[in-house]
């Protein structure tokens, strides 16, 4: 008889960290732990939207951050997001790029991943201790916001000028 497995949505974040000619420099992949509620509040306005309604999700961003609060499952934004540009403690933030789900029918599992860059084009050193994520509604004629993943790093990660640092976070669906 086959063991039968329990149901599961799983978030995984890997962090990369090129130097200026594009040479890894570091790599790191860890479990997330964090989907906060925003990521049910998103569903919820998607599934109790009126019949016929037009619906759909219509944008996804990936942000950095220097705070070291412990995320809680009420968060809506990161505790300290870095700014994107070229000044003194900011990034330039890439565009957000996800992929086509993949099914393994082997295993009843599937999964995309979604990926954003951050440049180091300040001058100066810059500290990433969390990162977090967005998606976007429009509903019944209505624009929605919600933060839905917030995730602490192990430990903070200082990018030197000109590296740049990939986040990718790679959402999986088990039956």
């Amino acid at each position: 008889m086959e063991r039968m497995r329990k149901p599961n949505i799983d978030a995984y974040l890997t962090v990369i960290i090129t130097d200026k000619n594009g040479k890894v420099v570091y790599r790191r992949r860890y479990k997330s732990k964090s989907f906060v509620v925003g990521f049910l509040n998103a569903l919820h306005t998607v599934f109790t939207s009126p019949p016929y309604a037009q619906q759909y999700i219509f944008g996804a961003d990936i942000v950095v951050g220097s705070g070291t609060t412990k995320p809680s499952i009420t968060d809506g934004s990161l505790t300290s997001q870095i700014g994107n540009g070229t000044g003194a403690g900011q990034l330039q933030y890439g565009t957000d790029s996800l992929t086509t789900p993949i099914i393994n029918t082997n295993n009843n599992s599937a999964s995309f991943t979604w990926s954003k860059s951050f440049t180091n084009g300040s001058g100066g050193n810059v500290t990433v201790a969390e990162v977090g994520a967005y998606i976007s509604t429009f509903n019944a004629g209505n624009y929605q916001s919600y933060f839905i993943l917030h995730d602490l790093l192990p430990s903070p990660i200082t990018l030197s000028p000109n590296q740049v640092l990939t986040v990718v976070y790679t959402i999986t669906i088990t039956t």
